[in-house]
């Protein structure tokens, strides 16, 4: 009779236990200053210039970047300088570039990665740079990255586990959504941690 209320007594919670909902996943809201703190550290991360051409002395690469977000896309204004041309030999035929621009893409999640996709030049205030740069992505529309990865496990490993002083690592992240507002990127994620 002890064995049956038991049995009955499992079976009642692993049903209780089976007809909750899933976990719900969690949200990290990632605000302006934060989010040009990621960009800065992870795309801007040599001598802080993004290239988004390196061959050796043919070049374009911004710097000074600035940050604000819109209704799904991250808007980036910052300086550029190119040495724009062919490579020949050791050297880059070709003229000299100078121009502030504003780029931007649409972000989405994938795996541990914010991905920026579809990155496009909105504005380059400089005539001559603009012109330029246009007949060189007519020329070659795959001239400039269309999609660059920002790391939000790093961010979350860096800035949010070890800055809260806890032991706990960090096994896995997963986004699962994100939405990109004006105000904020709001990141729904799946995470493991681990404490020794």
């Amino acid at each position: 009779m002890f064995h049956t209320a038991q049995a009955r007594i499992v079976a009642a919670i692993s049903a209780f236990v089976l007809s909750l909902p899933a976990a719900a996943q969690s949200v990290l809201s990632v605000g302006p200053r934060s989010v040009q703190t990621l960009v800065l550290e992870q795309l801007f991360d040599r001598a802080g210039r993004w290239y988004l051409i390196d061959d050796g002395d043919c070049y374009t690469y911004l710097e000074s970047p600035h940050i604000h977000l819109a209704l799904d896309r991250l808007v980036l204004h910052a300086h550029m300088s190119s040495r724009l041309g062919q490579r020949i030999g050791t050297g880059c035929v070709g003229v000299d570039l100078a121009s502030n621009v504003t780029l931007s893409g649409k972000l989405h999640g994938s795996g541990h990665f914010l991905t920026l996709d579809d990155i496009r030049i909105d504005r380059v205030d400089d005539e001559s740079a603009r012109n330029a740069l246009t007949i060189a992505l007519q020329v070659n529309p795959q001239l400039l990255p269309r999609a660059a990865n920002i790391d939000v496990s790093a961010f979350v490993r860096k800035d949010v586990i070890a800055a809260g002083g806890t032991s706990a690592r960090l096994d896995e992240f997963r986004i699962v959504h994100i939405t990109t507002g004006p105000d904020s990127i709001v990141i729904q994620f799946d995470l493991s941690l681990s404490v020794p």
